[in-house]
């Protein structure tokens, strides 16, 4: 065990032996032996030879796991309602119970917020607003949210990060990344599931979590992103009344989505909200690069029947221009899907590729073989994350977010008894991806990045081959080749091999799309192309020249023979 392991695991042994014990209690052996081994060898026996109780063990792996998170507080609530979004990692079945995952967090006690709003505006709150609610309007797992009002008399809502909760969530981030680090060195099962880019991904989310001007930003961004879109109402943040621990914000009311009645006693028509709403998330998507991610029913409201507001901007998504590039899947070959989804996933060296390839030709018989009118996303998702789930593949992150966010899009249609199907509003704007792809002046930017990642290489190219050209001048490098072959057979069998292999290779970076690229074409493709066919042909004419006299004469008097 490392220094800094140790360190680690000492500073939070207490904490360790909790995790320990309730692991243990709720059946969760395996886990509960890798906590108690890295903090304290000596109670590792005790806690396995505790038995869960007949209620316990009656109850499922995804059950079990919610009671232990939830006994464990905030942090591992938050873990597990972010892993409640991965079923390829944790199996469908364990996301679907981890999303009942609820943080109960009582408000701070009278004074708290007050404090550390003076602490972070360096000024009393009466300074700051005419009026300021004690009592919170609501208290969720890392902030509280306060009713108050600026000196001009605008309505507005203060947001406050729980006392001590950012260092509570820091401290676990620590021990969870040790302990992520000690399973994926000590248990080859365990290890399967990518311990460590799960939490890596969760650090990330839980640093944001607990920093509100990162919220900040992200509403400053969303803000400018819809300016022109007056039907879409943004809280307006109050920058000069914001800092790490508090977030300033305008009051935003309106009628709570419960139901399709909710939705037309305001006016407006359920097919006509899930549209818009369903557009304006794909606008986010793919328009914009950055998308709410947490669309539930309590994070929209409707002021009136023409305005749709949005609320809750801590937790975002990023679709980047080299993920939108893969999004665009228009083949339904299973070969080619196949490989896609290797190149996305962390594959493991033991991956039975064929079976992965059958179970992917049978999900694109199930749920592409119809129209797009029809296809089932919720039920497709939830496949292919199961064939994730079975083969050991785990989907990046952010493309694991954004198909559970478009799940949950058309879960609020569904649920609504909307006659919209999201996959049909979802068709233009990935032709639009791909038309854009392919405008020249698409097509010339490409082709000037292309050419300064080459300029790049050539620029390191010197600096790379300067130790090869140094063991060259030295004689540290031989190279010895001797083929005694007067009939050319050995010419024929290299001709063949490497031809083939040069049109393989050129066949699979061409068809990947391998960058760089020039337009739509690899790069990296095109010249193993050139390269294997010109190197077909010089070995072709080359051979010749080595023939046997033998081999000139048999092939003189064939003819004569045939």
């Amino acid at each position: 065990m490392s220094d800094d392991l140790a360190g680690v695991l000492f500073r939070h042994r207490e904490r360790l032996k909790e995790i320990a014990n309730v692991l243990s209690r709720y059946g969760f052996a395996r886990l509960a032996d890798h906590a108690a081994e890295a903090g304290d060898p000596g109670i590792a026996g005790r806690l396995l030879t505790r038995v869960a109780d007949p209620e316990l063990a009656s109850m499922s792996t995804g059950q079990r796991l919610r009671g232990a998170l939830s006994e464990l507080g905030t942090t591992w609530i938050k873990l597990g309602q972010m892993l409640s979004l991965r079923p390829d990692l944790v199996g469908p079945d364990v996301a679907a119970e981890l999303t009942q995952l609820q943080a109960d967090v009582p408000a701070d006690p009278p004074g708290s917020a007050e404090q550390t709003i003076k602490t972070d505006l360096g000024r009393e709150v009466s300074d700051a607003f005419s009026s300021f609610e004690a009592a919170p309007m609501a208290s969720a797992s890392v902030a509280q949210a306060h009713r108050a009002t600026l000196p001009d008399g605008t309505a507005v809502v203060v947001k406050v990060v729980h006392s001590g909760a950012r260092a509570r969530v820091l401290d676990d981030l620590e021990l969870m990344r040790a302990l992520a680090g000690y399973v994926q060195g000590h248990d080859e099962t365990l290890a399967a599931y990518s311990p460590g880019v799960v939490v890596d991904e969760f650090d990330t989310m839980m640093r944001a979590a607990v920093d509100l001007r990162q919220e900040l930003a992200n509403l400053q961004q969303f803000t400018a992103n819809f300016a022109d879109e007056p039907d879409i109402v943004i809280p307006t943040p109050y920058a000069d009344l914001c800092g790490r621990d508090m977030l300033t914000m305008s009051l935003v009311t309106g009628q709570k989505i419960t139901g399709r009645n909710s939705v037309t006693a305001t006016g407006w028509d359920v097919d006509e909200l899930v549209r818009r709403a369903s557009n304006v998330y794909l606008e986010m998507v793919f328009r914009d690069g950055i998308y709410h991610a947490d669309p539930h029913p309590g994070n929209f409201l409707l002021p009136d029947g023409q305005h749709l507001a949005i609320l809750d901007f801590g937790d975002v998504g990023r679709l980047t221009g080299a993920r939108k590039a893969q999004l665009e899947v228009g083949s339904q070959d299973v070969d080619e899907l196949t490989d896609i989804v290797i190149d996305l996933t962390h594959a493991p060296a033991d991956l039975d590729i064929d079976k992965l390839n059958g179970q992917i030709g049978t999900w694109l018989n199930r749920y592409l073989g119809g129209s797009i009118a029809d296809l089932d996303m919720v039920g497709a998702t939830n496949a292919g994350m199961q064939i994730m789930h079975s083969n050991q593949l785990s989907f990046p992150g952010d493309l694991a977010l954004l198909f559970r966010v478009l799940v949950r899009l058309q879960g609020l249609g569904g649920a609504l008894g909307a006659q919209v199907s999201l996959t049909e509003l979802l068709q233009p704007y990935l032709q639009k991806m791909a038309a854009e792809r392919l405008d020249p002046r698409a097509v010339g930017r490409q082709a000037v990045r292309n050419l300064r990642r080459w300029q790049r290489l050539l620029a390191d190219a010197p600096r790379t081959i300067r130790p090869l050209l140094q063991h060259l001048k030295e004689g540290n490098v031989h190279v010895e080749l001797e083929i005694h072959d007067a009939d050319g057979v050995a010419d024929r069998l290299t001709d063949g091999l490497l031809g083939s292999a040069s049109l393989l290779a050129s066949a699979q970076l061409l068809s990947r799309g391998t960058g760089p690229r020039i337009g739509p074409v690899s790069a990296p493709g095109a010249i193993a192309l050139a390269v294997g066919v010109l190197t077909w042909r010089r070995l072709v004419r080359g051979r010749a020249a080595y023939q046997s006299p033998l081999s000139r004469v048999q092939e003189l008097i064939r003819p004569v023979h045939e």
